[in-house]
């Protein structure tokens, strides 16, 4: 009797003895069959030479093995491994992926093809059929491999061998001819022989730094690390030339002068010699020249009059500045010993100055147009200045100390700001400080830009604020919030935990979304209805966290089910794999004559890094041959639910 198979299996249906013995008698009918088969050597299936793969083989006259080892042998005719080398690397990279892609494609169709024949069961070979030293290749015939062997056209000769072997092997352009465009960031000084172009600021060592336009560059290289590369600007019509020296020396750009380039100099020294700002006239020259010659000093700068002795105020008669020193016997000296100084301004009679005498008394004085008194006024001294400048700042010190410290408030300025937040507490100063975090800060603080507020008692009482102070009205929820971080001396800084700005989405479901049997599939949540961090992503339906912290997850699928056997989970999955079960239902339904519709939730706490990702996937499995998946519902039934409960991802214990 023929085995009869059982095809409508049920994950529940019992096993019996009938089953087994059915099995086991289907398996040894299958084994004395196949035996028969095997044993049959007289090629059962009349397998022919196509099948075997000979179909390509004539039966017409072959060539001899010695006219083919001749041929094999002709070196002339024939391209050696080197020049192979040599003349393939003339390809292009496009043609060579080309080719390369194509022989892939052939190699898989050939496979594919092979693995699939099932013309062959036997295995049938070439000597079964006498075909044994016979390769899968169509035969040419006599005439044919002489016809070939006399052609000219396809064989190389000797000389077009040396002529191409001594071809330029290096490409100084693109495939097309044209200048070969430089990737970003190369260096000019490092290109080899060839002609280029690119961005002049995308390059090292362009002769403008920075420059946007435009630039072609050729290079040649010489011996010993030299080279010539002259760098046009396309836009300006402008060269230079450089000079790599001897072991790569580079010499600098010099700029190439154009007709442009002196005719605006020429216009330049035009300008300049017609510049009545800048030159004098004659006018005043004689002006300048009958100026005021006498010198106050001599050429060295030192007194110019010798007053020994008679009266002070012989000295202040004559016109103009004088300078004088020596000792004074005039009774109205403030200190009566030896005097130096200098008259300042004065005309005959009349004129103020100053005199140091030889303690280091500063005084300046004033006389009359009678000289019949001289008024004396104290200079401060150096010492005294400073003792004044000192208690200055010492009250101003104590005043500042009074009423603005350190622990009461301080702004602390840009360049005193701790922008790193690695740095140690230790490194903080004492009481409230505010601070900028800004440039887009990526040293550990939770944003790249916000506000810092300092809290230090002392080096071992310090709590740390970071304030995210974007405008939210426009959209910035995920640059909003408010972080706290404590020093402790003996383990450092705590992580950052957020207390405020938290995150949360709304997402739900677009249209029919059926499920595989027996298969976890990933739900396709679509349609954002809110998302306070912009977090969640439509193409690949999954919500990344924007902070480290606690969320809380939940999610409602309406499922379209039938009467029949059902088994569906919902999860959800943290990273790619599965961490929670937020529903589970399974079970029989047979007795139900309708449509059955399920509806599952469930909710979960979730913590997560920055970073972390989270996505719903239900697991579908049931009998029948209706299909089931997830209806074509609102967010009263689709739902996925994130809201950041908790600012900080808690260690396990």
């Amino acid at each position: 009797m023929a085995y009869e198979e059982k095809t409508d299996w049920l994950p529940d249906d019992p096993i019996n003895e009938d089953d087994v013995n059915r099995w086991e008698k289907g398996i040894k009918d299958a084994h004395t069959d196949l035996a028969a088969h095997k044993n049959d050597m007289n090629n059962p299936h009349n397998t022919t030479k196509a099948q075997i793969g000979l179909g390509n083989v004539d039966d017409v006259q072959q060539a001899s093995k010695i006219e083919f080892n001749n041929h094999d042998n002709d070196s002339t005719r024939h391209i050696t491994s080197t020049e192979r080398t040599n003349w393939n690397a003339k390809e292009t990279t496009a043609g060579a992926q080309k080719k390369a892609d194509a022989a892939e494609k052939n190699a898989k169709a050939y496979t594919d093809q092979h693995r699939n024949d099932t013309n062959n069961p036997h295995s049938v070979t070439k000597d079964q059929i006498g075909l044994g030293k016979v390769t899968n290749d169509k035969q040419a015939t006599k005439s044919e491999f002489d016809a070939h062997n006399n052609d000219q056209i396809r064989h190389i000769s000797d000389s077009e061998r040396t002529k191409w072997n001594g071809a330029q092997l290096t490409k100084l352009t693109s495939d097309r001819g044209k200048r070969i465009k430089i990737p970003d960031g190369t260096d000019i000084l490092s290109l080899p022989t060839g002609f280029y172009y690119a961005l002049g600021k995308a390059l090292l060592n362009n002769p403008i730094e920075g420059d946007a336009a435009w630039y072609n560059y050729d290079v040649i290289e010489g011996e010993e690390g030299r080279k010539s590369i002259v760098a046009y600007q396309s836009w300006g019509v402008t060269m230079w030339i450089g000079m790599v020296h001897t072991n790569g020396e580079f010499r600098g750009w010099k700029q190439v002068a154009t007709t442009e380039l002196l005719d605006s100099a020429n216009n330049d020294l035009k300008s300049h010699v017609n510049n009545k700002t800048v030159h004098i006239t004659a006018d005043e020259r004689s002006k300048w020249n009958g100026s005021q010659l006498f010198k106050i000093t001599a050429d060295n700068g030192t007194q110019r009059i010798n007053l020994t002795s008679g009266s002070f105020y012989e000295s202040l008669k004559d016109v103009g500045s004088v300078s004088f020193y020596g000792t004074n016997t005039v009774t109205d000296n403030p200190s009566a010993t030896s005097l130096r100084g200098m008259q300042l301004v004065g005309q005959p009679g009349i004129g103020i100055g100053y005199a140091v005498d030889v303690s280091g008394n500063a005084w300046w004085f004033y006389y009359n147009a009678n000289q019949t008194a001289i008024n004396w006024f104290p200079i401060e001294s150096a010492n005294a200045a400073q003792m004044r400048m000192e208690k200055a700042v010492s009250d101003a010190k104590d005043y500042t100390d009074s009423n603005f410290s350190n622990e009461k408030l301080t702004v602390l300025p840009i360049a005193s700001g701790i922008e790193d937040a690695r740095t140690p507490g230790t490194e903080y100063p004492f009481g409230i400080t505010l601070m900028k975090i800004y440039d887009d800060n990526q040293t550990g603080y939770p944003l790249g830009y916000g506000l810092i507020k300092n809290e230090k008692w002392n080096n071992a009482r310090f709590t740390q604020y970071f304030y995210g102070n974007a405008d939210s009205r426009n959209g910035k929820n995920y640059l909003t919030g408010t972080w706290i971080r404590h020093w402790w001396l003996e383990s450092g800084w705590t992580p950052w935990e957020k207390i405020s700005g938290f995150a949360h989405a709304n997402i739900g479901t677009t249209g029919i979304q059926y499920l595989d049997p027996a298969t976890s599939t990933k739900i396709q949540f679509n349609r954002k209805i809110k998302d306070s961090h912009n977090a969640f992503d439509t193409t690949n339906n999954r919500f990344v966290a924007p902070n480290d912290g606690m969320y809380l997850v939940g999610a409602g699928l309406y499922m379209l089910n039938y009467p029949a056997y059902i088994n569906l989970h919902i999860k959800v999955y943290l990273n790619g794999n599965a961490y929670k079960t937020l529903h589970h239902l399974r079970g029989y339904f047979e007795n139900k004559d309708t449509e059955l519709k399920v509806g599952l939730n469930g909710n979960a706490t979730v913590p997560m890094n920055k970073g972390d990702y989270i996505e719903i996937y239900c697991y579908c499995n049931y009998g029948g041959s209706n299909r089931r998946g997830v209806d074509n519902q609102d967010g009263v039934f689709n739902f996925f639910d994130i809201q950041e409960i908790g600012g900080l991802n808690y260690p396990t214990v």
